[in-house]
């Protein structure tokens, strides 16, 4: 029985353990790792999408996909795309420098997810598509924000390692307390 406990409080701690490694898959990126210029575009205009470091690897390919409204019409380099995640550019010593024309009937947010085929480096940005003439600020109100990001999930995590540590204490003061009685 004694030995159960022991095991069974190790398998915990080596579960929680690969729970908590995180891996290249969701591995999270620095938003402010793209910039894109200008943030605000005027429909059939274009905007520019860089790293200001290497981030991807040498000179490897990127695809690109863009949702939004109008997203196929989006070209890149002067090629017109057949659907929003056909666009495929390529870095250049790891930076990415990809200018993206919009086309004339776009409005709304773009999001773009730039990928490194061979590196599985993914990076997100956006940029909004506002007509000539109107205010640039994006109007209030709307649909709310829902779902999570990294600050929000982080709480969630440090609670779930204390618990992890906490339920291995007592779970070992339990082993040491049945030990010490089955000696006396």
């Amino acid at each position: 029985m004694k030995t159960t406990i022991i095991r069974a409080v190790a398998a915990l701690s080596l579960a929680a353990a690969a729970l908590l490694t995180p891996t290249a898959a969701n591995a999270y990126t620095d938003p402010s790792a793209v910039s894109v210029t200008p943030s605000t575009v005027a429909p059939n205009g274009t905007a520019t999408f860089t790293t200001h470091r290497p981030i991807f690897d040498g000179d490897e390919d990127i695809a690109i996909s863009v949702t939004g409204v109008a997203a196929k019409g989006i070209t890149l380099a002067s090629i017109a795309s057949e659907t929003n995640d056909s666009l495929r550019t390529k870095a250049v010593g790891g930076n990415l420098r990809a200018q993206v024309h919009f086309p004339a009937n776009a409005k709304g947010v773009y999001t773009l997810t730039f990928t490194g085929v061979r590196s599985g480096v993914v990076l997100h940005s956006s940029v909004t598509i506002t007509p000539v003439g109107a205010p640039s600020a994006p109007a209030q109100g709307g649909l709310a924000v829902t779902g999570f990001d990294a600050g929000s999930t982080a709480g969630l995590w440090l609670t779930g390692a204390a618990l992890l540590v906490g339920g291995s204490a007592v779970g070992i003061g339990a082993v040491v307390r049945r030990r010490r009685a089955s000696h006396d």
